[in-house]
C-alpha cells in the first residue's frame, strides 16, 4: 500500500487534496467575491429593467395606439366618433406631454371630434374633413413654430418621437382619397 491510498485510509480525501482541507464547512473568499459581485450585477439589472418598464408605462407609443384606433373603428363613417375619441385619447397620452404648447394640440383634437359628429351626421364627406384637418394641422404647426421661435429655448432638448410623428402627420396629402394611411388620423 502506497503513500497515497494509506492517506486515504486514515483521512480520507482531504488527506490527499490540500484544497478540499481548507474549509468544506462554508464560503471562501474567492466564492464570497462571486456572490457578491453576482448580487450587484442582478441588482442594478432590475434597477434597469424597473425604470425601463416605468419609462414605457408612462408613455403610450403613438403609431401602434393610431393603429388600435383604425383596426378597432374601421367604419371611418359609421365609427366616425368613437374612432376620433380613440385617436384624441392617444393624442393625449402621448403627445401632449411632450409638447410646450399643449393647447395647440386640444384645439386640433376639439376639431377633430366635431368633425367626426359631422361625419357620422352625413353632413360632411370624409374627404372634406380630411382637408381641414389637414389645413388646421399645417396652421397649427406653423404657430408652434412661430412660439417656439419667439420664446427662449432653455431647457429645450430634442423632441419626443410621438411629437415628431404628430409633427409629421396630416399632411396635405392625406386630404385626397385614401388619407386612411398611419400618418393620416
Amino acid at each position: 500500500m502506497g503513500p497515497f491510498e494509506r492517506a486515504r485510509a486514515d483521512g480520507g480525501e482531504a488527506a490527499v487534496n490540500p484544497r478540499r482541507r481548507r474549509g468544506n464547512d462554508g464560503f471562501t473568499m474567492r466564492n464570497a467575491v462571486v456572490a457578491l459581485l453576482f448580487s450587484l450585477l442582478a441588482g442594478c439589472g432590475g434597477t434597469r429593467l424597473a425604470l425601463q418598464s416605468e419609462a414605457e408605462e408612462s408613455s403610450v407609443n403613438l403609431a401602434d395606439a393610431l393603429a388600435d384606433c383604425r383596426n378597432g373603428f374601421p367604419d371611418q363613417i359609421a365609427q366616425a366618433v368613437p374612432r376620433a375619441d380613440c385617436i384624441v385619447k392617444a393624442t393625449e397620452l402621448s403627445v401632449r406631454p411632450g409638447l410646450r404648447f399643449p393647447e395647440l394640440l386640444d384645439r386640433e383634437n376639439m376639431l377633430r371630434k366635431a368633425l367626426a359628429a359631422q361625419v357620422a351626421a352625413g353632413n360632411v364627406s370624409l374627404l372634406e374633413r380630411n382637408d381641414r384637418i389637414a389645413k388646421t394641422h399645417k396652421a397649427i404647426l406653423a404657430e408652434e413654430a412661430e412660439r417656439l421661435r419667439a420664446a427662449p429655448s432653455e431647457g429645450q432638448g430634442a423632441s419626443p418621437l410621438a411629437v415628431v410623428q404628430w409633427r409629421a402627420s396630416n399632411s396635405d396629402a392625406c386630404a385626397r382619397l385614401g388619407g386612411n394611411s398611419p400618418n393620416c388620423y
